[in-house]
């Protein structure tokens, strides 16, 4: 097999740069436009495709690089869609796909058009190459993550399974090595689970009135001490062994004062001082325990009116082995007011989970280390939500991984303002996918 790793390298930047400027932002989404990008890069390269439309401009596509059959596929698949950028606050013009300094800005720079260009440059290395595969590579861009995969994963599952047919996994984004200014070592991620989003709805409800005679119990009033009690309240926390076994590995690469506790987080979380150290990083925190953010407001329509009815939302994330209707049992407890409503807004999400000892788990981790030697892997449960949660529900083990190495700030500009990934990740990541493929997948 011969590749020119220098050549595939600057496709992948150029692909990537040009998939950038294609808006995708969602809403609306317009998936479509993207699925054209990918189908015409495919069909260049003789590749056949299919796309399919959930609803007008809701495109998922589908593109499949055969093996002879003799172990189970493996699904390459991202979303299309991105989050909205707000342009007042971008250096660049976030769909410009302008290169600067050694970096590529562009919403979806990290999340995720890069790895669908990851997944679609190796599937494009590997047909040129002619190399004889033991396993299917199922290339799959799909719509509306951003928005609840209505258009997107779960619209595959439910209509066109077979798409995913003869797959045993999945691999999709995040995950990827963290290097830090505190870090002995290079750490890198693997998600096998994420926290499930259970939506809720508190609504509080009482007389109307002019807004120039409040009393205490109008339903704004009721809502906000409600909110109050709700967010001063402790959930018990819960240390799973899987994320148990994510800060044992974390405690290795920290210097040892500040990894002490972490070898054993169950015993630790006991002590009162280390428990609140640990818990204010948000991040630490909500691996440990169900969450709770007040996402929106909704009041009176008009200002000198009080409203009959005050709502909030509640984007509420949970662990496994979290009971939905305990946790809103413990709700209505906690805020002590039967004038204040708790809904479950939509199907609760059980999470699920893939285990962190087969075959692919132990090629990703391997080819971390190839990419940042001496790299120490961890299995992480994602606090976010990714479209393997949909996939693990078809059967398929599904794991969130990337071949980028990136520092802190970098990590923090998901969603952010001034998304943007390295040359050097684009260039090295490509080459990373193809080996971790060929070892996992190869003849």
């Amino acid at each position: 097999m011969r590749i020119d790793w220098a050549a595939l390298g600057e496709e992948a930047v150029d692909l990537l740069r040009r998939y950038l400027m294609v808006d995708t932002t969602n809403p609306p989404g317009n998936e479509a436009a993207g699925a054209r990008f990918l189908a015409a890069v495919l069909e260049r390269n003789g590749i056949a495709s299919e796309t399919v439309e959930a609803a007008p401009g809701r495109a998922n596509l589908v593109a499949r690089l055969a093996g002879d059959g003799s172990l189970p596929g493996i699904v390459l698949h991202h979303h299309i869609d991105v989050v909205y950028a707000d342009r007042r606050y971008w250096t660049v013009d976030p769909f410009g796909g302008e290169v600067r300094d050694g970096y590529l800005y562009g919403r979806g720079a990290i999340d995720m058009k890069s790895t669908g260009i990851m997944h679609l440059a190796a599937v494009l290395a590997l047909k040129r190459a002619g190399v004889p595969l033991k396993r299917d590579l199922v290339f799959l861009a799909t719509a509306d993550e951003e928005a609840g995969s209505v258009y997107g994963a779960r619209f595959v599952a439910d209509a066109r399974r077979d798409w995913l047919a003869g797959a045993e996994y999945a691999i999709s984004e995040l995950g990827g090595i963290e290097v830090h200014a505190g870090y002995t070592a290079p750490l890198g991620h693997i998600v096998i689970s994420e926290k499930t989003g259970l939506p809720l709805t508190l609504t509080a409800r009482s007389e109307p009135g002019h807004g120039s005679m409040p009393w205490p119990d109008t339903a704004p009033h009721r809502l906000i001490r409600a909110l109050n009690r709700l967010l001063a309240a402790e959930r018990p926390l819960s240390v799973l062994p899987e994320v148990r076994e994510y800060f044992s590995r974390l405690a290795t690469v920290l210097p040892v004062h500040a990894g002490v506790g972490y070898g054993d987080l169950e015993r630790s979380l006991t002590d009162p001082a280390f428990r609140t150290r640990f818990l204010t990083n948000r991040l630490y925190a909500a691996m440990v325990r169900t969450t709770f953010a007040v996402t929106m407001l909704k009041g009176s329509e008009k200002g000198n009116v009080i409203p009959p009815e005050a709502s909030a939302g509640i984007d509420c994330r949970m662990l496994a082995g979290d009971d939905p209707q305990e946790i809103v049992t413990w709700i209505r407890r906690v805020i002590d007011d039967d004038q204040v409503e708790v809904t479950i807004e939509g199907e609760p999400k059980a999470p699920n989970l893939s285990p962190p000892d087969t075959e692919l788990y132990k090629a990703l981790a391997d080819a971390l280390r190839r990419r940042a030697p001496g790299t120490v892997v961890a299995p992480e449960i994602l606090v976010a939500f990714t479209d393997n949660w949909v996939f693990r529900r078809c059967g398929l083990h599904g794991y969130g991984w990337s071949p980028f190495v990136m520092d802190e700030g970098e990590w923090h500009r998901v969603h952010g303002n001034d998304e943007r990934l390295s040359l050097e990740n684009i260039r090295e990541g490509v080459r990373c996918y193809v080996d971790m493929l060929l070892a996992v997948a190869g003849a």
